[in-house]
């Protein structure tokens, strides 16, 4: 579950990461509202939740005084808090349909 979820942050960061994150935020946004059938609201807090949780941990990976391991570690209670926070917002199976998209993108960008 925790590699599954690491993976998600991974993926996450590499996707707020680009110059035209903006553009693609709103993007991501219209998906997840058409995906996963929430509010506009719901959608705007996701994708700052996301966001704000990968600009921490993105520091985290760039940290080349830490190893893997010690990454790992530091970045576990920002993703528990991360899925916390979007618990709130998303039930178990929208959760489960984003984690199912997330790996769906991962696979398609390993493919290029």
């Amino acid at each position: 579950m925790m590699k599954k979820l690491f993976a998600i942050i991974f993926i996450s960061a590499a996707f707020f990461s680009s110059a035209s994150a903006q553009g693609k935020m709103g993007m991501q946004k219209k998906v997840l509202m058409d995906s996963l059938k929430i509010s506009e609201t719901a959608a705007d807090s996701v994708v700052s939740i996301r966001e704000q949780s990968m600009t921490q941990i993105k520091a985290i990976m760039k940290d080349q005084s830490l190893s893997q391991e010690q990454k790992k570690e530091k970045a576990k209670p920002i993703k528990e808090d991360m899925r916390t926070r979007l618990e709130k917002y998303l039930t178990k199976d929208q959760m489960a349909k984003l984690q199912e998209m997330q790996g769906a993108m991962r696979k398609d960008k390993t493919e290029q």
